[in-house]
Protein backbone atom coordinates (compact mmCIF):
# COMPACT_ATOMS: atom_id res chain seq x y z
CA UNK A 1 0.00 0.00 0.00
CA UNK A 2 1.79 3.59 -0.87
CA UNK A 3 0.19 5.88 1.60
CA UNK A 4 -2.14 9.12 0.22
CA UNK A 5 0.38 12.28 -0.04
CA UNK A 6 -0.95 15.36 0.91
CA UNK A 7 0.29 18.21 -1.92
CA UNK A 8 2.69 19.81 0.03
CA UNK A 9 4.69 16.79 0.77
CA UNK A 10 4.28 15.39 -2.25
CA UNK A 11 5.88 18.88 -3.88
CA UNK A 12 8.18 18.79 -1.38
CA UNK A 13 9.36 15.32 -2.24
CA UNK A 14 9.27 17.05 -5.56
CA UNK A 15 11.93 19.66 -5.05
CA UNK A 16 14.17 17.25 -3.22
CA UNK A 17 14.33 15.16 -5.83
CA UNK A 18 14.73 17.89 -9.01
CA UNK A 19 17.49 19.30 -6.40
CA UNK A 20 19.45 16.06 -5.80
CA UNK A 21 19.25 15.19 -9.64
CA UNK A 22 21.42 18.62 -10.14
CA UNK A 23 24.03 17.70 -7.09
CA UNK A 24 25.41 15.21 -9.53
CA UNK A 25 24.63 11.73 -9.69
CA UNK A 26 27.78 10.87 -8.08
CA UNK A 27 26.80 12.78 -4.81
CA UNK A 28 23.18 11.01 -4.93
CA UNK A 29 24.59 7.86 -5.55
CA UNK A 30 27.53 8.45 -2.34
CA UNK A 31 24.06 9.07 -0.25
CA UNK A 32 22.02 6.15 -1.23
CA UNK A 33 24.75 3.62 -0.38
CA UNK A 34 25.10 4.88 2.83
CA UNK A 35 21.91 4.70 3.11
CA UNK A 36 21.72 0.78 2.10
CA UNK A 37 24.74 0.32 5.11
CA UNK A 38 23.01 1.72 7.78
CA UNK A 39 18.70 0.55 7.15
CA UNK A 40 18.69 -1.99 4.57
CA UNK A 41 18.91 -4.89 7.18
CA UNK A 42 17.03 -3.55 10.06
CA UNK A 43 15.19 -1.11 7.68
CA UNK A 44 15.80 1.27 10.89
CA UNK A 45 17.30 4.62 11.38
CA UNK A 46 18.46 4.78 14.71
CA UNK A 47 20.11 7.56 16.47
CA UNK A 48 23.90 6.55 15.45
CA UNK A 49 22.56 5.84 11.48
CA UNK A 50 21.34 9.19 12.19
CA UNK A 51 24.68 10.53 12.88
CA UNK A 52 26.40 8.80 9.85
CA UNK A 53 23.79 10.38 7.45
CA UNK A 54 24.20 13.69 9.02
CA UNK A 55 27.58 13.43 8.99
CA UNK A 56 27.89 12.75 5.56
CA UNK A 57 25.74 15.82 4.10
CA UNK A 58 27.34 18.44 6.52
CA UNK A 59 30.77 17.52 5.03
CA UNK A 60 28.77 17.73 1.53
CA UNK A 61 26.92 20.45 2.14
CA UNK A 62 27.63 22.50 -1.04
CA UNK A 63 26.12 19.15 -2.93
CA UNK A 64 23.06 19.05 -0.91
CA UNK A 65 21.89 22.34 -0.48
CA UNK A 66 18.22 21.09 -0.66
CA UNK A 67 18.32 19.81 2.97
CA UNK A 68 19.36 22.86 3.99
CA UNK A 69 17.32 25.44 4.78
CA UNK A 70 18.84 28.76 6.57
CA UNK A 71 22.42 26.77 7.21
CA UNK A 72 20.58 24.21 8.97
CA UNK A 73 19.78 21.02 8.20
CA UNK A 74 16.51 20.19 7.51
CA UNK A 75 15.67 16.83 9.40
CA UNK A 76 12.28 16.64 7.86
CA UNK A 77 13.48 16.99 4.06
CA UNK A 78 16.06 14.15 5.08
CA UNK A 79 13.56 11.70 6.46
CA UNK A 80 11.15 12.29 3.73
CA UNK A 81 13.80 11.08 1.07
CA UNK A 82 14.80 8.52 2.66
CA UNK A 83 11.23 6.91 3.14
CA UNK A 84 11.26 7.34 -0.77
CA UNK A 85 14.10 5.99 -1.11
CA UNK A 86 13.60 2.76 0.25
CA UNK A 87 9.21 2.84 -1.36
CA UNK A 88 10.89 2.38 -4.44
CA UNK A 89 12.94 -0.18 -3.90
CA UNK A 90 11.72 -3.96 -4.49
CA UNK A 91 11.14 -5.29 -2.45
CA UNK A 92 10.15 -2.27 -1.05
CA UNK A 93 10.53 -1.17 2.96
CA UNK A 94 8.90 1.16 5.21
CA UNK A 95 11.39 2.78 7.81
CA UNK A 96 11.41 3.09 11.10
CA UNK A 97 13.01 6.51 12.60
CA UNK A 98 14.06 6.09 16.37
CA UNK A 99 16.10 8.63 16.25
CA UNK A 100 12.91 11.42 16.73
CA UNK A 101 13.74 13.81 19.33
CA UNK A 102 10.47 14.97 20.53
CA UNK A 103 9.48 17.87 22.56
CA UNK A 104 6.65 17.59 24.60
CA UNK A 105 3.95 20.49 26.02
CA UNK A 106 2.75 19.07 29.19
CA UNK A 107 -1.30 20.84 30.46
CA UNK A 108 -2.46 20.03 33.32
CA UNK A 109 -6.08 20.43 33.79
CA UNK A 110 -6.61 22.77 37.49
CA UNK A 111 -10.31 22.98 37.71
CA UNK A 112 -12.39 22.26 40.74
CA UNK A 113 -13.27 19.32 40.01
CA UNK A 114 -9.57 18.15 38.94
CA UNK A 115 -7.58 18.68 42.49
CA UNK A 116 -9.67 16.07 44.52
CA UNK A 117 -7.99 13.46 42.01
CA UNK A 118 -4.84 14.12 44.29
CA UNK A 119 -6.55 14.44 47.83
CA UNK A 120 -4.07 13.55 50.79
CA UNK A 121 -7.36 10.89 51.45
CA UNK A 122 -6.97 9.50 48.31
CA UNK A 123 -5.09 6.24 47.35
CA UNK A 124 -2.33 8.44 45.02
CA UNK A 125 -3.59 6.64 41.84
CA UNK A 126 -3.62 9.74 39.23
CA UNK A 127 -0.32 11.13 40.80
CA UNK A 128 1.30 7.95 40.57
CA UNK A 129 0.11 7.41 36.58
CA UNK A 130 1.14 10.88 35.88
CA UNK A 131 4.23 10.97 37.28
CA UNK A 132 4.92 7.19 36.03
CA UNK A 133 4.11 8.80 32.62
CA UNK A 134 6.46 11.62 32.25
CA UNK A 135 9.24 10.28 33.85
CA UNK A 136 9.41 7.86 31.07
CA UNK A 137 9.96 10.59 28.52
CA UNK A 138 13.25 10.97 27.39
CA UNK A 139 15.57 14.35 27.40
CA UNK A 140 14.35 17.72 29.13
CA UNK A 141 13.23 19.99 26.75
CA UNK A 142 9.71 19.72 27.48
CA UNK A 143 7.74 22.42 28.98
CA UNK A 144 4.83 22.81 31.56
CA UNK A 145 1.49 24.90 31.27
CA UNK A 146 -1.71 24.61 33.75
CA UNK A 147 -5.09 24.99 31.73
CA UNK A 148 -8.56 26.08 33.06
CA UNK A 149 -9.89 29.78 32.32
CA UNK A 150 -6.59 30.34 30.14
CA UNK A 151 -3.43 28.65 29.36
CA UNK A 152 -0.69 29.35 31.93
CA UNK A 153 3.43 28.29 31.46
CA UNK A 154 4.31 26.39 35.02
CA UNK A 155 7.43 28.28 36.15
CA UNK A 156 8.86 25.81 37.99
CA UNK A 157 8.94 23.36 35.14
CA UNK A 158 8.34 19.85 34.65
CA UNK A 159 10.66 17.98 36.24
CA UNK A 160 9.78 20.41 39.29
CA UNK A 161 6.09 19.49 38.75
CA UNK A 162 6.96 15.51 39.23
CA UNK A 163 8.81 16.27 42.50
CA UNK A 164 6.37 18.01 44.05
CA UNK A 165 4.48 16.33 46.90
CA UNK A 166 1.11 18.16 46.32
CA UNK A 167 0.71 18.74 42.67
CA UNK A 168 -2.26 20.69 42.50
CA UNK A 169 -1.10 22.78 45.57
CA UNK A 170 1.94 23.66 43.83
CA UNK A 171 -0.35 25.20 41.02
CA UNK A 172 -2.69 26.92 42.81
CA UNK A 173 -3.63 30.55 41.69
CA UNK A 174 -2.68 30.03 38.39
CA UNK A 175 -5.75 30.82 36.36
CA UNK A 176 -9.37 30.33 37.53
CA UNK A 177 -9.97 27.02 38.62
CA UNK A 178 -13.97 27.89 38.27
CA UNK A 179 -14.43 27.06 34.49
CA UNK A 180 -12.55 25.82 32.07
CA UNK A 181 -12.09 27.65 28.50
CA UNK A 182 -12.02 24.11 25.98
CA UNK A 183 -11.77 26.05 23.09
CA UNK A 184 -8.79 27.75 23.97
CA UNK A 185 -6.88 24.71 25.63
CA UNK A 186 -7.84 22.69 22.46
CA UNK A 187 -6.43 25.23 20.18
CA UNK A 188 -3.35 25.40 21.73
CA UNK A 189 -2.73 21.44 21.59
CA UNK A 190 -4.07 21.09 17.96
CA UNK A 191 -2.67 24.15 16.70
CA UNK A 192 -0.22 25.56 18.20
CA UNK A 193 1.87 21.90 18.49
CA UNK A 194 4.78 22.24 16.30
CA UNK A 195 6.08 19.36 13.73
CA UNK A 196 8.58 17.79 16.55
CA UNK A 197 6.51 18.07 19.36
CA UNK A 198 3.68 16.04 21.30
CA UNK A 199 1.41 17.58 23.70
CA UNK A 200 0.07 15.81 26.41
CA UNK A 201 -2.79 17.05 28.20
CA UNK A 202 -4.85 15.82 31.55
CA UNK A 203 -8.07 16.52 32.30
CA UNK A 204 -11.72 15.38 33.57
CA UNK A 205 -13.28 16.10 29.91
CA UNK A 206 -15.84 17.47 31.53
CA UNK A 207 -17.07 20.37 29.65
CA UNK A 208 -18.06 23.61 31.49
CA UNK A 209 -18.33 27.49 31.15
CA UNK A 210 -18.16 30.76 33.23
CA UNK A 211 -22.21 30.65 34.45
CA UNK A 212 -24.09 26.85 33.96
CA UNK A 213 -26.41 27.09 36.25
CA UNK A 214 -29.85 26.81 35.04
CA UNK A 215 -28.30 25.77 31.54
CA UNK A 216 -29.94 23.36 29.92
CA UNK A 217 -28.01 20.13 29.13
CA UNK A 218 -28.91 19.83 25.80
CA UNK A 219 -27.47 23.13 25.10
CA UNK A 220 -24.12 22.45 27.01
CA UNK A 221 -23.57 19.12 24.31
CA UNK A 222 -25.24 21.41 21.59
CA UNK A 223 -22.12 24.31 22.02
CA UNK A 224 -19.56 21.90 23.09
CA UNK A 225 -19.87 20.29 19.43
CA UNK A 226 -20.07 23.60 18.13
CA UNK A 227 -16.60 24.37 20.10
CA UNK A 228 -14.74 21.47 18.60
CA UNK A 229 -16.53 21.97 14.96
CA UNK A 230 -14.90 25.65 15.40
CA UNK A 231 -11.76 24.57 16.58
CA UNK A 232 -10.75 21.19 14.57
CA UNK A 233 -10.87 22.56 11.04
CA UNK A 234 -8.25 21.84 8.10
CA UNK A 235 -5.69 21.24 10.28
CA UNK A 236 -6.86 17.63 11.67
CA UNK A 237 -5.62 16.30 8.50
CA UNK A 238 -1.76 16.67 9.21
CA UNK A 239 -2.60 15.71 13.41
CA UNK A 240 -3.80 12.53 15.32
CA UNK A 241 -5.14 12.75 18.52
CA UNK A 242 -5.24 10.23 21.14
CA UNK A 243 -7.60 9.73 24.20
CA UNK A 244 -6.98 7.57 27.27
CA UNK A 245 -9.01 6.72 29.39
CA UNK A 246 -7.97 6.12 32.89
CA UNK A 247 -8.91 6.02 36.83
CA UNK A 248 -8.33 7.28 39.80
CA UNK A 249 -9.42 7.93 43.47
CA UNK A 250 -11.23 10.90 44.19
CA UNK A 251 -12.14 12.59 47.08
CA UNK A 252 -13.80 16.07 47.85
CA UNK A 253 -16.57 17.98 45.90
CA UNK A 254 -17.92 17.26 42.63
CA UNK A 255 -19.39 19.79 40.92
CA UNK A 256 -22.80 18.70 38.66
CA UNK A 257 -23.53 20.50 35.73
CA UNK A 258 -26.85 22.59 37.26
CA UNK A 259 -24.91 23.31 40.32
CA UNK A 260 -21.71 24.73 39.26
CA UNK A 261 -20.81 26.82 42.70
CA UNK A 262 -22.06 24.31 45.02
CA UNK A 263 -20.10 21.20 44.98
CA UNK A 264 -21.65 17.40 46.39
CA UNK A 265 -18.90 15.24 48.56
CA UNK A 266 -17.94 12.55 46.49
CA UNK A 267 -15.54 9.82 47.48
CA UNK A 268 -14.87 6.63 45.16
CA UNK A 269 -13.13 6.26 42.07
CA UNK A 270 -14.03 8.39 39.16
CA UNK A 271 -12.41 8.44 35.32
CA UNK A 272 -10.21 11.16 34.03
CA UNK A 273 -8.30 11.45 30.12
CA UNK A 274 -4.82 11.73 29.21
CA UNK A 275 -5.04 13.15 25.56
CA UNK A 276 -1.87 13.22 23.16
CA UNK A 277 -1.67 15.29 20.15
CA UNK A 278 0.83 15.36 17.52
CA UNK A 279 1.59 15.80 13.82
CA UNK A 280 1.16 12.37 11.97
CA UNK A 281 4.58 11.36 11.30
CA UNK A 282 5.08 11.94 15.25
CA UNK A 283 2.39 9.28 15.94
CA UNK A 284 3.61 6.93 13.75
CA UNK A 285 7.17 7.03 15.05
CA UNK A 286 6.79 7.24 18.17
CA UNK A 287 5.38 3.52 19.22
CA UNK A 288 8.49 2.69 17.40
CA UNK A 289 10.89 4.18 18.69
CA UNK A 290 13.09 2.70 21.21
CA UNK A 291 14.03 5.55 23.92
CA UNK A 292 10.20 5.96 24.08
CA UNK A 293 9.46 2.23 24.65
CA UNK A 294 8.51 2.26 28.20
CA UNK A 295 6.27 5.83 27.71
CA UNK A 296 4.35 4.09 24.96
CA UNK A 297 3.10 0.94 26.86
CA UNK A 298 0.11 3.05 28.72
CA UNK A 299 -1.50 -0.20 29.81
CA UNK A 300 1.43 -0.31 31.86
CA UNK A 301 -0.11 2.85 33.85
CA UNK A 302 -2.30 2.67 37.03
CA UNK A 303 -5.89 2.98 36.48
CA UNK A 304 -5.54 2.28 32.62
CA UNK A 305 -8.90 1.40 31.10
CA UNK A 306 -9.21 2.28 27.21
CA UNK A 307 -7.48 3.99 24.41
CA UNK A 308 -8.82 5.56 20.86
CA UNK A 309 -7.03 7.24 18.08
CA UNK A 310 -8.64 10.05 15.93
CA UNK A 311 -7.11 10.85 12.79
CA UNK A 312 -8.50 11.26 9.00
CA UNK A 313 -6.95 8.52 7.14
CA UNK A 314 -4.52 6.14 6.43
CA UNK A 315 -2.15 6.94 9.60
CA UNK A 316 -0.44 3.38 9.46
CA UNK A 317 1.20 1.56 6.81
CA UNK A 318 1.92 -1.87 8.49
CA UNK A 319 3.63 -4.67 6.77
CA UNK A 320 1.35 -7.79 4.85
CA UNK A 321 2.16 -10.41 2.50
CA UNK A 322 -0.23 -13.41 1.61
CA UNK A 323 1.24 -16.93 2.57
CA UNK A 324 1.94 -19.61 0.20
CA UNK A 325 1.02 -22.50 2.42
CA UNK A 326 -0.85 -23.32 5.61
CA UNK A 327 -3.31 -25.11 7.63
CA UNK A 328 -6.09 -22.55 7.12
CA UNK A 329 -5.55 -22.17 3.43
CA UNK A 330 -7.66 -24.06 0.85
CA UNK A 331 -7.42 -23.65 -3.19
CA UNK A 332 -4.80 -22.99 -4.85
CA UNK A 333 -3.23 -19.88 -6.50
CA UNK A 334 0.51 -18.71 -7.45
CA UNK A 335 2.19 -15.53 -6.73
CA UNK A 336 2.61 -13.09 -9.56
CA UNK A 337 6.57 -13.29 -10.71
CA UNK A 338 8.96 -10.49 -9.17
CA UNK A 339 7.20 -9.69 -5.66
CA UNK A 340 10.22 -11.93 -3.56
CA UNK A 341 9.88 -11.80 0.14
CA UNK A 342 5.91 -9.81 -0.28
CA UNK A 343 3.19 -11.49 -1.69
CA UNK A 344 0.57 -8.96 -2.57
CA UNK A 345 -0.54 -10.27 -6.22
CA UNK A 346 -1.55 -13.89 -7.18
CA UNK A 347 -2.80 -15.60 -10.22
CA UNK A 348 -4.18 -18.54 -11.30
CA UNK A 349 -6.56 -19.29 -8.55
CA UNK A 350 -8.41 -21.87 -8.33
CA UNK A 351 -11.05 -22.74 -5.64
CA UNK A 352 -11.13 -25.61 -3.27
CA UNK A 353 -13.07 -29.05 -5.08
CA UNK A 354 -14.55 -29.95 -2.11
CA UNK A 355 -16.10 -26.72 -0.34
CA UNK A 356 -15.83 -24.41 -3.85
CA UNK A 357 -14.26 -21.29 -2.07
CA UNK A 358 -10.68 -19.67 -1.18
CA UNK A 359 -9.39 -19.46 1.75
CA UNK A 360 -5.91 -17.68 2.08
CA UNK A 361 -4.09 -16.59 4.84
CA UNK A 362 -2.89 -13.22 4.86
CA UNK A 363 0.12 -12.27 7.62
CA UNK A 364 -0.13 -8.60 8.54
CA UNK A 365 1.89 -6.59 10.72
CA UNK A 366 -0.21 -5.13 13.83
CA UNK A 367 2.11 -3.85 16.13
CA UNK A 368 3.45 -0.07 16.97
CA UNK A 369 -0.28 1.16 17.14
CA UNK A 370 -1.81 3.41 19.53
CA UNK A 371 -4.88 1.09 19.25
CA UNK A 372 -6.62 -1.37 21.33
CA UNK A 373 -5.22 -5.08 20.91
CA UNK A 374 -8.98 -6.10 21.00
CA UNK A 375 -10.14 -3.20 18.49
CA UNK A 376 -7.62 -4.74 16.38
CA UNK A 377 -8.52 -8.33 16.55
CA UNK A 378 -12.73 -7.54 15.98
CA UNK A 379 -12.99 -8.43 12.76
CA UNK A 380 -16.66 -6.02 12.69
CA UNK A 381 -14.37 -2.99 12.51
CA UNK A 382 -12.92 -4.27 9.25
CA UNK A 383 -14.23 -3.29 5.51
CA UNK A 384 -13.69 -5.77 2.90
CA UNK A 385 -14.21 -4.75 -0.74
CA UNK A 386 -13.23 -7.15 -3.74
CA UNK A 387 -15.61 -8.67 -7.02
CA UNK A 388 -15.22 -12.00 -5.14
CA UNK A 389 -17.03 -11.27 -1.91
CA UNK A 390 -14.31 -11.69 0.15
CA UNK A 391 -14.78 -11.45 4.05
CA UNK A 392 -12.73 -12.02 7.33
CA UNK A 393 -13.00 -15.70 8.56
CA UNK A 394 -11.04 -15.24 11.49
CA UNK A 395 -8.00 -12.65 13.07
CA UNK A 396 -5.47 -14.81 14.71
CA UNK A 397 -2.05 -14.15 16.55
CA UNK A 398 1.21 -15.50 14.36
CA UNK A 399 1.98 -19.45 16.02
CA UNK A 400 4.95 -21.10 16.08
CA UNK A 401 3.79 -23.43 13.47
CA UNK A 402 3.47 -20.88 10.74
CA UNK A 403 6.93 -19.88 11.40
CA UNK A 404 8.05 -22.85 8.49
CA UNK A 405 11.15 -22.79 7.16
CA UNK A 406 9.22 -21.85 3.91
CA UNK A 407 6.89 -19.39 5.02
CA UNK A 408 8.90 -17.75 7.65
CA UNK A 409 10.63 -15.49 4.80
CA UNK A 410 6.59 -13.97 3.77
CA UNK A 411 6.00 -13.52 7.56
CA UNK A 412 8.40 -10.72 7.93
CA UNK A 413 7.29 -8.34 11.29
CA UNK A 414 4.26 -9.99 11.09
CA UNK A 415 2.10 -10.22 14.44
CA UNK A 416 -1.06 -11.43 13.04
CA UNK A 417 -2.79 -14.10 10.70
CA UNK A 418 -5.95 -12.83 8.74
CA UNK A 419 -7.90 -15.65 7.77
CA UNK A 420 -9.73 -14.05 4.11
CA UNK A 421 -12.77 -16.80 2.32
CA UNK A 422 -13.73 -15.77 -1.02
CA UNK A 423 -16.89 -17.67 -1.95
CA UNK A 424 -16.86 -16.81 -6.42
CA UNK A 425 -12.89 -15.77 -6.61
CA UNK A 426 -12.78 -13.20 -8.82
CA UNK A 427 -10.11 -11.10 -10.65
CA UNK A 428 -9.50 -7.39 -9.45
CA UNK A 429 -8.41 -5.97 -6.24
CA UNK A 430 -9.20 -6.75 -2.72
CA UNK A 431 -9.50 -3.99 -0.20
CA UNK A 432 -8.94 -4.84 3.46
CA UNK A 433 -9.59 -1.30 5.42
CA UNK A 434 -9.50 -0.93 9.62
CA UNK A 435 -12.33 1.51 9.87
CA UNK A 436 -11.79 4.48 12.18
CA UNK A 437 -14.89 4.74 14.78
CA UNK A 438 -15.76 5.58 17.95
CA UNK A 439 -15.26 2.77 20.16
CA UNK A 440 -18.26 1.55 22.01
CA UNK A 441 -16.97 2.69 25.45
CA UNK A 442 -17.21 5.82 24.71
CA UNK A 443 -20.89 5.76 24.33
CA UNK A 444 -20.91 3.98 27.84
CA UNK A 445 -18.34 6.33 29.43
CA UNK A 446 -20.89 9.12 28.72
CA UNK A 447 -23.51 10.28 31.23
CA UNK A 448 -26.11 13.45 30.45
CA UNK A 449 -27.57 13.87 33.64
CA UNK A 450 -24.19 13.93 36.52
CA UNK A 451 -26.46 15.22 39.20
CA UNK A 452 -25.64 11.60 40.98
CA UNK A 453 -22.60 10.66 40.71
CA UNK A 454 -21.27 8.09 38.92
CA UNK A 455 -17.98 5.94 39.29
CA UNK A 456 -17.71 4.96 35.00
CA UNK A 457 -18.98 7.96 33.60
CA UNK A 458 -18.33 11.45 32.45
CA UNK A 459 -20.54 14.57 31.77
CA UNK A 460 -21.30 14.99 28.20
CA UNK A 461 -18.22 12.91 26.89
CA UNK A 462 -20.29 11.24 24.07
CA UNK A 463 -21.33 14.28 22.74
CA UNK A 464 -17.48 16.57 23.12
CA UNK A 465 -15.60 13.28 21.02
CA UNK A 466 -18.26 13.16 18.43
CA UNK A 467 -18.03 16.62 17.98
CA UNK A 468 -14.46 16.16 17.33
CA UNK A 469 -14.73 12.81 15.40
CA UNK A 470 -17.18 14.40 12.90
CA UNK A 471 -14.46 17.26 12.51
CA UNK A 472 -11.99 14.37 11.80
CA UNK A 473 -14.33 12.49 9.49
CA UNK A 474 -14.86 15.79 7.43
CA UNK A 475 -11.71 15.93 6.43
CA UNK A 476 -10.97 12.27 5.75
CA UNK A 477 -11.02 10.69 2.34
CA UNK A 478 -14.14 8.99 2.78
CA UNK A 479 -14.83 6.78 5.52
CA UNK A 480 -11.94 7.37 7.73
CA UNK A 481 -9.68 3.95 8.18
CA UNK A 482 -6.28 3.35 9.86
CA UNK A 483 -5.18 1.49 7.29
CA UNK A 484 -5.86 -0.30 4.03
CA UNK A 485 -4.14 -3.30 2.71
CA UNK A 486 -4.32 -3.72 -1.22
CA UNK A 487 -4.10 -7.20 -2.73
CA UNK A 488 -4.70 -7.70 -6.50
CA UNK A 489 -6.21 -11.17 -8.07
CA UNK A 490 -4.85 -11.17 -11.85
CA UNK A 491 -6.49 -12.99 -14.54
Amino acid sequence: MKRKLEYPLVASLLCVSLALASCGNGAKRELNKLLLEVAEGDATVDSGDWAKITDFLDKNKSRFKSFYKDGRLNSEAVEEYIEDFFAHRRPPKTISFTNVAIKVNFYLERSGSMVPYDSPRGDGSFKAAIVDMLNALPGNDNKMFVVNSSVTPYPQGLRQFVRDADIFGATKGLGDASYTDFGQIFDNILNKTGGDELSILVTDMIYSTRDMAGVNPQKVFAEAQGMTSNVFKASVREKSMLIIKMEGSYNGPYYAYNAPQSGKYYDGKRPYYIIMVGDNKVMRRLAKNGNYQTFCDFARLRGYENMYLFDTDDLYDPYYSLLLAGGDMRGSFRPVRGQDTQVTKIEDVRPDKNSGDLQLELAVDLGGMFIDKDYLTDISNYEVESDGKATIKEIREVRSSDMTPNEKKYLGTATHIFVLTMDKPAAGDISIKLLNRLPRWVEASNDDDDTTVEPQTTFGLSHLLQGIYDSYARNADGTPCYFDLKLEIER
